[in-house]
């Protein structure tokens, strides 16, 4: 696929009212079952209103992923985040990652990109 047959399968997912950036996330890439992308999202912006800090953001959140505790909400199941995630949250950065099938989103939450994935 070219980045422009990507920008055209954009989904657009609206977020619960939050603060002014987080109210509307754009899901560019998704290569992850629907329940764990909305799991991923969720649990960037509660890092993102938890810590005014970037990096401390990303750290939630690959935390989170690797203590390997999510319920689907929808059928109380677990959903195994078990292995190695790495988030990287930023404005302008290039990535080129290898990533555990199923493992990997690529969204914008306003103009702030989040990437993350769980190594193979």
């Amino acid at each position: 696929e070219t980045m422009a047959d990507q920008k055209g399968k954009a989904k657009e997912t609206k977020v619960p009212e939050k603060k002014d950036a987080t109210s509307q996330v754009i899901v560019k890439v998704q290569k992850m079952p629907d329940n764990l992308a909305a799991i991923s999202i969720k649990t960037v912006i509660d890092g993102l209103e938890k810590f005014n800090d970037l990096h401390a953001s990303a750290d939630y959140v690959k935390t989170n992923f690797e203590k390997d505790n999510f319920i689907d909400e929808e059928t109380n199941e677990k959903i195994s985040t078990k292995g190695v995630w790495h988030c990287i949250l930023g404005r302008k950065f290039g990535s080129f990652v290898t990533f555990a099938e199923g493992n990997y989103i690529f969204f914008y939450i306003g103009q702030l990109s989040c990437l993350l994935w769980k190594s193979s």
